[in-house]
């Protein structure tokens, strides 16, 4: 089982989420900053739910090529295209009564969020070549650093596949928020690579546990468990001082990794917001619809209730072409 350690109040009330949301087979959107462990929860959630003797099969949605996704996800049959001697399954097949974990899925293009919004509300898939498709049981937990609500304003996440995945939102807070889980953090790691290692534990001086509470630990709990991992390579069995700790320092942060709290960007007028959220879910939408009715656009407008004039008009005005998968 995955252990997750934190005593903080921010801490407890996220434990108390990824609980609930553990004994319901719903989607999962995990967000939050790069090295708070939102694979670590994501596991958690599986290992808490009636499909924990099942698989749990992670994807790293940012290393697998544009062209290459639907294969690797879906499989393919023997003979499906140049090379394809032997019939493979996919990640899917590979994930089936168990969890589905796709890390980084803001690194999705558009054709690719096309295809996984269909296959989640559908659950079903077809491998490439194949002549049938298959029905799936998998449950779709889903993580991202990256603020989806804005890329969706931008055009550069779907709408309503935002929406399909966000079914229970869990934000992980960054390490800097909650500093009461510091300490114990530490000591987890100290213990852990101290057995692995073979090394003599370390000891902290006040000034050296001073700077482990205010530092704004950029990296997150990675970068603490490295620092964990550096004090035991290089000071096991002595008394760690201030200058010991291997942490950046903070005046020469850069830009990237100074993750210092900042104030906040001034928002946009109300009306523009609404606009490109409206914008987004109306392209997404008449988007869906010409993919499902293998570009009719009568069929499509008759089955999403609008006149075909009227139809057409949302297709001219976001620049969609007949073009079908």
């Amino acid at each position: 089982m995955v252990a997750i350690l934190g005593r903080s109040r921010a801490h407890v009330r996220l434990l108390d989420m990824v609980s609930s949301a553990a004994t319901h087979d719903v989607e999962v959107l995990i967000q939050g900053p790069s090295g708070v462990g939102k694979e670590l929860y994501a596991r958690h959630i599986h290992e808490r739910s009636h499909r924990t003797t099942q698989p749990f099969v992670p994807v790293n949605c940012g290393a697998v090529p544009p062209e290459l996704f639907e294969n690797e996800l879906f499989g393919h049959v023997s003979g499906a295209f140049t090379g394809a001697k032997a019939r493979a399954q996919g990640l899917v097949a590979e994930a089936e009564n168990g969890t589905l974990f796709l890390d980084e899925v803001d690194a999705l293009p558009l054709s690719a969020q096309v295809k996984l919004l269909r296959f989640i509300q559908q659950k079903e898939y077809r491998p490439l070549g194949a002549s049938r498709a298959l029905r799936s049981n998998v449950r779709i937990i889903a993580a991202t650093n990256a603020d989806l609500l804005t890329e969706v304003q931008a055009g550069t996440f779907r709408f309503d596949l935002f929406f399909r995945l966000r079914v229970v939102p869990l934000e992980v807070p960054a390490l800097r928020e909650r500093p009461e889980d510091i300490p114990l953090l530490m000591e987890h790691f100290l213990q852990r690579y101290a057995a692995e290692y073979g090394k003599a534990p370390v000891t902290f001086s006040d000034a050296a546990l001073e700077r482990l509470r205010t530092y704004s630990w950029p990296g997150n709990v990675r970068e603490l468990e490295n620092c964990a991992r550096c004090l035991l390579c290089t000071r096991a069995g002595s008394r760690v001082d201030e200058g010991d700790l291997p942490l950046l320092p903070q005046a020469k942060a850069t830009p990237e990794l100074d993750a210092r709290p900042r104030p906040p960007a001034q928002r946009e007028p109300f009306h523009e917001a609404k606009r490109k959220v409206v914008d987004a879910f109306e392209r997404a939408y008449v988007e869906e619809s010409l993919v499902e009715h293998a570009g009719n656009i009568a069929a499509a407008a008759r089955a999403s209730g609008k006149h075909r004039r009227a139809f057409f008009e949302l297709m001219r005005r976001h620049g969609l072409t007949l073009r079908t998968r």
